[in-house]
């Protein structure tokens, strides 16, 4: 039997109110336990914050008294920079247009070595590697401007009186680092004191939720069960399989939308020995094997000779069999003349056109070669078990 999604969902939702349940009590124990003590920590934790400011402002009044010439020189320094940043922008600018170009080219040349067009493609390939020489050169020069840019950069380092920043970085990591955990503390102590007030409630309003989702869970699966029973039984009714075999038939399901029913085997339905029952789309019994009775066409209790109208290049599609195996299948017309789709058990169209194997001559591809050779070397899924070529 397949699953019942309606069933599924609750029983996930039931699990998951349970979690929030157990969840929303434990949040509450823990932060009655942790309000006053993270109160005391952010306490703390602002005293630290205050110190570490004032001497973070101690000694950058230090370091700016001592930066004059060394703003000069990286000031100078700017300069360069800017100019030669505009013309990286530039340049970049040209470089990006070349390698847009570059990939509409090759993909240009692409195109038409697929589409078949293959006298164009070595020149829209030309034209692709030109753009990319451009692209190319245009980068080397970014890349000399970079390195401009760099050099000004060594020159201003080794010319400019060096500043000990040292003292204001430390205590500037030491400022933000007591502002952080000032911050986090009184985030915590907030969170804990509205968290203490208020998460018993929610306790008491997840676990009403979860009763009420546990008992609607097993009513919902009296019912399923119920009506599992019912179908089971209705399918047994129509498939006539005796009492003394019910118990342990196993009933599957094909994606054809053949019902297949196995009964009677030795220690369960489909042991050894079993009987085969199938019913088509419509619950008619097309096919009926008693338990240890022997395999052949003669336990098809129908034989469709039904068919459908060609579509396009294919002829009339047809329900047949090939020795005891059943199968739907047309042959092409036209230009397709020589090939055969085909799939496995009777089915209708709408199936058919969505799930069929090509056997034949290549009239797709234009290869010479077998269409089935193909469809496997592009590994498309298998519709077809049977005898093939």
């Amino acid at each position: 039997m397949s699953k019942n999604h309606e069933l599924n969902d609750l029983k996930l939702r039931e699990q998951a109110a349970f979690q929030h349940k157990q969840a929303a009590w434990n949040a509450f124990a823990e932060a009655r336990d942790r309000a006053s003590a993270a109160h005391a920590a952010m306490e703390s934790a602002w005293q630290a914050r205050i110190a570490a400011r004032e001497e973070m402002n101690r000694e950058f009044e230090a370091m700016q008294q001592s930066s004059a010439c060394y703003r000069e020189v990286w000031d100078e320094y700017g300069r360069i920079r800017d100019a030669h940043s505009a013309e990286i922008e530039r340049l970049r600018s040209e470089a990006d247009y070349e390698h847009q170009q570059m990939v509409e080219c090759f993909e240009r040349a692409s195109d038409c070595y697929e589409s078949g067009s293959k006298a164009e493609a070595p020149y829209w390939s030309q034209q692709g590697r030109e753009h990319q020489e451009r692209r190319n050169d245009l980068n080397e020069a970014i890349s000399q401007l970079c390195q401009a840019i760099k050099a000004a950069r060594n020159a201003a380092e080794s010319r400019a009186p060096k500043t000990d920043a040292s003292a204001f970085h430390g205590a500037r990591t030491i400022f933000q680092q007591a502002k952080s955990d000032h911050e986090a503390a009184q985030a915590e102590f907030k969170r804990l004191k509205a968290e203490r007030d208020r998460l018993k409630a929610e306790f008491d309003s997840a676990q009403a939720e979860h009763i009420r989702l546990k008992d609607e869970f097993q009513r919902k699966l009296e019912a399923v069960k119920a009506e599992r029973r019912r179908a089971r039984d209705q399918t047994l009714d129509r498939a006539n399989i005796r009492s003394s075999e019910r118990a342990d038939a196993k009933i599957i399901t094909k994606p054809d939308g053949t019902t297949q029913i196995y009964h009677g085997g030795l220690g369960k339905g489909d042991g050894i020995g079993h009987g085969h029952t199938v019913l088509d789309q419509s619950g008619h019994k097309t096919y009926n094997r008693d338990a240890f009775a022997a395999h052949g066409h003669q336990n098809f209790t129908d034989d469709p000779a039904k068919s459908y109208p060609g579509k396009g290049q294919w002829g009339e599609l047809r329900h047949g069999w090939i020795d005891n195996h059943a199968v739907t299948w047309c042959e092409g017309l036209g230009v397709n003349a020589g090939q055969t789709l085909i799939c496995d058990g009777h089915v209708n169209r709408e199936y058919f056109d969505a799930h069929h194997d090509h056997y034949g001559p290549d009239t797709k591809y234009k290869t010479g070669d077998r269409i089935e050779d193909i469809t496997d070397a592009m590994k498309r899924p298998k519709y077809y078990s049977g005898p093939s070529k």
